[in-house]
């Protein structure tokens, strides 16, 4: 191990280096030291012919974890052929006291990490997930590390106020084996795509000689706040462009996932949905069963979602550990029309064959049908309302439920400017017969956004209201003649203001449409499950908002 080189990959890149970043290694602040014994560094477990060399790659972290067994370290350092390689993980590596804990084998197929990062090209669409968590076994005489070592819990969504931040790494050309140590302040660092990489926002650091190999070092806290793991080298191309300055991606939600599949040994779920930049641009959002065959026995609804660019998805509906959504359809790629004429898009079974269409408003006043929407896109076009003033510029907020015209969601709620809420029961292939619920009036005006959907188990569905000021209202029972038992599942706040749209439907396990789904302000796509009377049900986070 004293004659451990570094790996193909470190060898290009550091002679990449110029002979002044060179000299400015040579003389960082950034000291090399013998290491801490819960960061340490992996071997291929590859000989030469005479079965005395090793090769060294990249840095890892014991991480707290029930089966005390956990490294966490950069993705990049591995592709998917790495799964079946033979590798050990030796924690406090140096060259004076190459392995004073052991080594570690790493289990194959343990690797855990996002499998968006992980496909071709990964690394440069999804740098900002440039994490994964290793799973060891124990060392020959039964010993798992985390009992040998101890560990570092990881420190999720902690954000960027980190004063005192110790930053270590296995720089690959060194000769001595020895790891760096420096302590610094982290900052925050968005930047936007450059060159074929996805931008994003990232944890920096300005240590000098972090250069290739110290991959996957850690980031911890220091000071006065208990030692927590907050980012490894990795993310913006890579980790870091230059000897001085290093990156790490963000860990928040994303990172929970990777290392709740790792506790659990089971491969992260393939991820269906973008991140929150891209959900800022959801124009409307709807549920529906539109694909004709899914992943889970008990059929959950689909989420259909019209873009502001006029772009159309499909997001098949899946089961929780599919994160409720398992695959992205296309349904229309970017159209110019549809971004500037489709105002809202309506699901609901207006067919009544069991499958979910769609009604479109058009900005000027015409109401169109599209039966039987599914992955292979529209099948037929109906015009239920010709282009006119009153659908143009007066009809404001609509939704479609059950509502006591018959046994399909196909009867459809307008809610006009002046505050006229009407009903067109059993719409079809025109609109059902019209309904007035209420008389216009002021308090409707402030009607934001409605979505349905039967949260009181009835034969009737239920009417869900989001007001201005972000009190959130679920009519029970509501029908044509009534607006039923009103329940306010939210008094007016200031967060829920921020909800852009809410729409139901059935994406749980039981067989009610009294599911939730909400798109926030700042790109965050929240699913509501299990919804009563009393209140929406339990927050399952979809999608994170940007930190």
């Amino acid at each position: 191990m004293a004659q451990a080189v570094p790996v193909e990959e470190q060898e290009v890149r550091e002679a990449q280096l110029s002979l002044d970043e060179r000299a400015q290694i040579a003389r960082s602040p950034s000291h090399p030291f013998e290491g801490i014994k819960e960061v340490g560094t992996f071997y291929w477990s590859e000989t030469d012919e005479e079965g005395n060399l090793y090769y060294r790659f990249c840095g890892g972290t014991v991480v707290t974890s029930p089966g005390k067994n956990l490294i966490a370290t950069a993705a990049h350092c591995f592709d998917d052929k790495d799964q079946q390689k033979a590798m050990v993980f030796v924690p406090k590596h140096s060259k004076t006291n190459p392995k004073p804990y052991g080594v570690y084998p790493i289990q194959k197929g343990q690797i855990y990490a996002d499998p968006r990062y992980m496909k071709k090209g990964g690394d440069k669409a999804y740098t900002s997930l440039d994490f994964a968590i290793l799973k060891t076994s124990a060392r020959s005489d039964g010993k798992l590390v985390q009992d040998v070592v101890g560990s570092i819990p990881l420190g999720i969504n902690l954000g960027f106020d980190h004063p005192k931040t110790r930053v270590l790494g296995y720089p690959g050309f060194e000769s001595n084996q020895n790891p760096l140590d420096c302590e610094t302040s982290i900052k925050k660092f968005t930047t936007g795509d450059q060159d074929g990489w996805k931008g994003g926002t990232f944890v920096e650091i300005n240590c000098d000689g972090y250069v290739s190999g110290t991959s996957g070092g850690p980031f911890i806290t220091a000071g006065s706040e208990a030692p927590r793991l907050v980012g490894v080298t990795g993310g913006w191309k890579t980790g870091g462009h230059s000897a001085n300055t290093s990156y790490s991606s963000y860990f928040g939600n994303e990172i929970k996932r990777i290392y709740d599949a790792a506790v659990s040994g089971k491969m992260p779920a393939p991820v269906a949905l973008p991140d929150a930049e891209m959900w800022k641009h959801a124009k409307d959002i709807q549920s529906g069963y539109f694909t004709l065959n899914g992943p889970v026995e008990n059929d959950s609804m689909d989420m259909f979602v019209m873009w502001t660019d006029g772009e159309l998805s499909l997001y098949r509906g899946a089961g929780k550990e599919l994160n409720y959504f398992d695959m992205e359809f296309r349904i229309q790629k970017p159209s110019k029309y549809w971004a500037t004429n489709a105002k809202q898009v309506v699901a609901g079974d207006f067919t009544g064959d069991n499958g979910s269409d769609l009604i479109v408003r058009w900005v000027d006043g015409e109401v169109t049908l599209y039966p039987s929407v599914d992955e292979k896109g529209f099948h037929g076009e109906k015009q239920l309302v010709p282009p006119n003033e009153t659908w143009g510029k007066y009809a404001i907020a609509l939704t479609a439920g059950r509502f006591g015209g018959n046994q399909w969601q196909d009867d459809l709620v307008v809610r006009w400017n002046d505050g006229e809420l009407t009903v067109y029961q059993n719409t079809g292939d025109k609109l059902g017969k019209e309904i007035k619920v209420l008389a216009p009036n002021d308090q409707w005006t402030k009607a934001f956004e409605l979505g349905s959907g039967d949260y009181t188990h009835g034969d009737v569905w239920d009417l869900v209201v989001r007001w201005e000021d972000g009190r959130v209202t679920c009519f029970g029972d509501f029908t044509g003649s009534s607006l039923g038992t009103q329940h306010q599942w939210q008094p007016p706040n200031k967060t829920w203001t921020h909800a852009m749209i809410v729409t139901g439907g059935d994406h749980s396990d039981n067989p009610w449409p009294d599911d939730t789904l909400v798109r926030w302000s700042d790109g965050e796509l929240s699913l509501y499950t299990d919804g009563d009377e009393n209140g929406m049900g339990r927050e399952n986070q979809l999608v994170a908002p940007t930190p």
